[in-house]
């Protein structure tokens, strides 16, 4: 069994609940419980609360990469002396800085809080830069390859390293896969290096196994129709059977996933489960 709990999305819908923008989920499968990303505050924490969801109950933290909306809100787990290890790329807490334009101020993007001044992090953090299986059937994919021509990592993004600002490459970004019988469900904070990318590294770490599920925010706002398209298609070529887009996939993206995958997309948000 397979369940999954939509802790914070940018969308909410249900009384007493708070959305942000930003991302976190609580992954229940079989007797482990993992966090995947906190959202860039502590609003994952009133939300589980308001959900009957006991975070003292998690058994793994995963940080998908190192943006603010979606590690912030690490800093506010409720039970730090009780903390289990933290799965993280190193990149993840470099200075990381973005703008729109050539025109714009670079912004802080970056992981909100310095990981030296919070030793209970720093005690639980395991880096993660190839794939980790940090439990039977569940793994940390670590970086992820770019293979495809028609996925290109967002161009205004940067980091700072070794004293210089350089674009940042998202090396930091990766994906929780869970094995679920013959199939497997795959989680991702942003889909950086491209969502196609992510998936074909999926089926290549978990060779000859379906896709039963994708819960994802995708980066696809405001991306060109044809690699829109082309995406759409991947996904119908490989059979997924249940995709959820959340946090920054697009409104109107996300309503094309809906219009061509039909009943296998399902447009959730914050306070939301899927059972599969």
């Amino acid at each position: 069994m397979l369940k999954v709990h939509i802790l914070v999305d940018n969308r909410v819908k249900k009384r007493g609940l708070i959305a942000e923008h930003g991302l976190a989920l609580w992954i229940e499968k079989d007797d482990k419980s993992i966090l995947f990303d906190t959202g860039q505050s502590s609003v994952f924490c009133h939300n589980a609360k308001a959900m009957d969801i006991d975070l003292r109950a998690t058994d793994y933290i995963v940080i998908s990469h190192g943006h603010y909306d979606h590690c912030g809100g690490l800093q506010y787990f409720p039970y730090q002396d009780k903390a289990p290890a933290i799965y993280v790329h190193p990149d993840a807490f470099l200075k990381k800085v973005s703008s729109p334009n050539q025109n714009k101020p670079l912004q802080k993007v970056g992981i909100p809080f310095e990981i030296d001044h919070q030793d209970w992090i720093k005690q639980r953090v395991i880096y993660t830069k190839r794939p980790l299986e940090i439990a039977k059937g569940v793994l940390v994919s670590g970086e992820i390859p770019c293979t495809n021509t028609f996925e290109e990592i967002p161009k205004n993004f940067y980091i700072e390293k070794d004293g210089e600002i350089v674009r940042d490459m998202m090396l930091d970004e990766q994906m929780l896969i869970i094995e679920d019988n013959v199939e497997i469900a795959v989680f991702l904070g942003c889909s950086h290096p491209g969502i196609i990318n992510c998936l074909k590294y999926a089926q290549k770490l978990f060779p000859k196994k379906n896709i039963k599920l994708l819960v994802a925010g995708m980066h696809l706002e405001n991306v060109s129709p044809i690699r829109l398209q082309m995406t759409i298609q991947h996904m119908l070529d490989m059979n997924i059977q249940k995709v959820i887009p959340l946090h920054c996939t697009g409104f109107m993206e996300m309503c094309e996933f809906k219009r061509f995958l039909k009943e296998r997309c399902s447009l959730l948000c914050t306070g939301d489960t899927i059972e599969i």
